[in-house]
């Protein structure tokens, strides 16, 4: 069994409101995403449409909007401006301006509405120039991206899920976002109380018993709804306790150094709470005595 280390825990359940929401099945269909294109401003009848097992895509020239068959999360980007450079951009934005700009965006195209998010971070893609000459470099930023966290009731939502980020360049202007946030169907059931967050401490020892990691730090450990990816099936929105990993691996007898990794354990905080998030656990297997 691992040693686990928790450099951050809860020590109560925190005392919100809370509810576990049935989530609506996603809109994803080649008919749906043609609808947003003409919303959006890039139709074109020279436009390509393809489908994989995974997504549905619309190309019209440079612009390209994908929709995901599993979570109905949208992606759009502007291939010519997303992140490219053009050898001299330099978006020297303060991140309040940075906000704004995006608020602006957001409202414009209705990627979300205004009242269930919050600030998240903003992001700066930096490429470097240097001279061989001079022996000086430089730093550039050519693209900001502007990530919004989705709120429900006020609660976080947590997880690869409930986000929103939007790309603009030097001039402020849209170049690409990114959009996964399952809508709400209706309230399935209250939660009837949350679950003491050492349930989930526990929760954890026991998950991660059988995992060949010499110890585990919990770097973090929050609480709030808890989202799924963009290739996920999720049809309950409901609270956890979300902790976050760092993974290391025992000692090798050569005298390497150890490998980490980060990972993620997520627990349903609901005492009523409905299935799990975790896939099953690795089940330990007995090694045969050795003869001899």
């Amino acid at each position: 069994m691992p040693e686990i280390n928790f450099i951050k825990r809860l020590e109560a359940a925190p005392k919100v409101k809370t509810q576990i929401h049935a989530l609506a099945p996603p809109a994803a269909s080649a008919k749906a995403l043609l609808a947003f294109a003409q919303a959006f401003g890039v139709e074109s009848q020279r436009a390509e449409q393809a489908q994989d097992p995974a997504k549905f895509t619309y190309t019209a020239g440079q612009h390209v909007v994908t929709l995901f068959k599993a979570s109905g999360a949208l992606r759009y980007q502007d291939q010519t401006r997303w992140q490219v450079d053009d050898g001299k951009a330099n978006l020297k934005i303060a991140d309040a301006e940075a906000q704004k700009l995006a608020l602006e965006l957001v409202r414009k195209h209705k990627l979300a509405p205004s009242s269930d998010f919050k600030l998240l971070k903003v992001t700066r893609l930096t490429v470097g120039d240097g001279s061989a000459e001079t022996k000086r470099s430089t730093e550039r930023v050519i693209d900001v991206g502007v990530a919004f966290q989705r709120t429900v009731g006020g609660v976080p939502v947590d997880g690869p899920g409930g986000k929103l980020i939007v790309y603009i360049d030097q001039k402020g202007e849209l170049t690409g976002f990114d959009r996964i946030w399952r809508p709400i169907k209706a309230v399935q059931a209250p939660v009837r109380a949350l679950q003491d967050p050492k349930a989930a401490a526990e929760d954890l020892r026991r998950y991660w018993a059988s995992h060949d990691t010499g110890h585990i730090d919990v770097e973090d450990m929050r609480f709030g709804y808890f989202e799924l990816g963009y290739q996920d099936t999720q049809r309950v929105l409901q609270p956890a306790y979300i902790m976050l990993l760092r993974l290391v691996s025992p000692e090798s007898p050569d005298g390497q150094s150890p490998i980490s990794m980060r990972s993620v354990h997520v627990f349903p905080a609901a005492t009523n709470a409905v299935g799990r998030f975790m896939p099953p656990p690795k089940k330990l297997v007995q090694q045969p005595a050795r003869k001899g």
